[in-house]
């Protein structure tokens, strides 16, 4: 990830029954990653290898900020 702005990575999650809709965003606002996860371990593996890959080597140090529009289950 080039850290550009504050350095943070952003995730946006629109939550369903089913899957989420996920996307990464650096500070700029620019579009690193999208996909849609299912909703179970599988999906969440997926989110962290994508939150992993953005980052590259800040993984370290990098703070990563989400946004989810639910307030249970398991992502949450």
């Amino acid at each position: 990830m080039t850290r550009r702005g504050d350095g943070v990575l952003y995730v946006g999650d629109d939550w369903s029954e089913k899957y989420h809709d996920v996307e990464l965003m650096d500070a700029t606002g620019r579009r690193l990653a999208k996909a849609r996860l299912p909703e179970e371990v599988a999906g969440m593996a997926r989110l962290h290898a994508m939150i992993g890959e953005a980052l590259g080597e800040d993984a370290g140090v990098a703070e990563v900020a989400v946004g989810i529009e639910t307030d249970r289950g398991p992502w949450v």
